[in-house]
């Protein structure tokens, strides 16, 4: 396996991680590079331990103009990011750390940027649901949920480059970490969820093809979440049964939504909670919520410091 080196890669040992790697394999280099051959992507990098993959990206696409879906990935992430500055770290070889780069084609509408992170969060719950034969299910607005616990966090950074603005979305997968691993009772692994599989390369290439599939659908709409860019399950008329349906971005990814249909409480920055019931993912991807008095509200991921379900539930 060939290993590249990486801005923000150390060789410093972690004492506290030693043998926690034990009957953990690492990435398969030569086979998630052709993944991206036959995807027709950009580069893949990975490293065997980093700070933070988004922020080894990110430095990357300062230095020189990068292969548009361009992807940074690493055996041991230590200082990842989370929503509001929140780290993130595991063991090494129990997780996938993995952050894509994308600069979409001139004539896509700049409103769709805000979509990327929704977009990669729905590839992931795909990938675990087709590929691990997990109920996963997003929990708005980037987290992948399941049994009532999170499996993975997505996170999206807008980062200016010479060459123009680009984003750059990073996936953090709990896989093989056990119980004991795992930081908080609210989170689980696909080990402790009994998934189907624990291959860490047959993960992120299952991610990869549906990001990308994806993306470049949603590239050639021009990045309009409101036109048809994948399939998603509706119920067969007159069957009951789940069939597969031309879908725009938003109603794929609002069939993923687990935090739809239920009360959630949306704690706000300045402390106060709204509470209300979600009822729908709106055009601009925000959630709405409609309050007992009928009132109904669009909350913006980015106007939210945490969404819960009312009965305490995480999803």
């Amino acid at each position: 396996m060939s290993i590249e080196p990486n801005p923000g890669q150390t060789s410093t040992p972690d004492a506290s991680m030693e043998g926690s790697d034990a009957g953990r394999a690492p990435l398969d280099a030569a086979a998630l590079r052709r993944v991206m051959a036959e995807l027709g992507a950009g580069e893949l990098w990975i490293s065997e331990r980093t700070g933070s993959t988004n922020d080894d990206l990110a430095a990357r696409a300062q230095k020189a103009p990068l292969g548009n879906l361009s992807v940074e990935t690493t055996e041991h992430q230590v200082a990842g990011h989370g929503r509001l500055g929140r780290g993130w770290q595991t063991p090494a070889r129990s997780a996938l750390a993995t952050s894509i780069y994308f600069r979409p084609a001139p004539g896509f509408d700049q409103s769709g940027l805000a979509w990327l992170s929704m977009l990669c969060a729905a590839a992931m719950v795909q990938t675990l649901r087709e590929d691990a034969g997990l109920a996963a299910g997003l929990k708005w607005p980037n987290d992948v949920v399941a049994g009532g616990k999170k499996v993975c966090g997505v996170l999206a950074q807008l980062v200016m480059t010479p060459q123009g603005p680009v984003v750059i979305v990073g996936a953090g997968l709990n896989v093989s970490m056990t119980a004991g691993e795992l930081p908080v009772d609210t989170a689980a692994s696909l080990a402790t969820l009994g998934a189907g599989t624990l291959d860490r390369t047959v993960l992120l290439g299952g991610y990869l093809r549906r990001v990308v599939h994806l993306f470049r659908t949603f590239e050639q709409a021009g990045g309009s979440a409101a036109a048809r860019t994948g399939y998603a399950p509706v119920a067969g008329e007159g069957t009951g049964i789940e069939v597969l349906a031309p879908a725009t971005l938003r109603e794929l990814v609002r069939s993923v939504m687990v935090t739809i249909g239920h009360e959630v409480d949306a704690h706000l920055p300045n402390g106060t909670v709204l509470r209300g019931t979600a009822i729908d993912l709106d055009a601009e991807g925000s959630l709405s919520v409609r309050e007992a008095g009928g009132k109904v509200h669009s909350v913006l991921a980015g106007d939210v410091f945490h969404l819960r379900r009312s009965d305490g539930s995480y999803a």
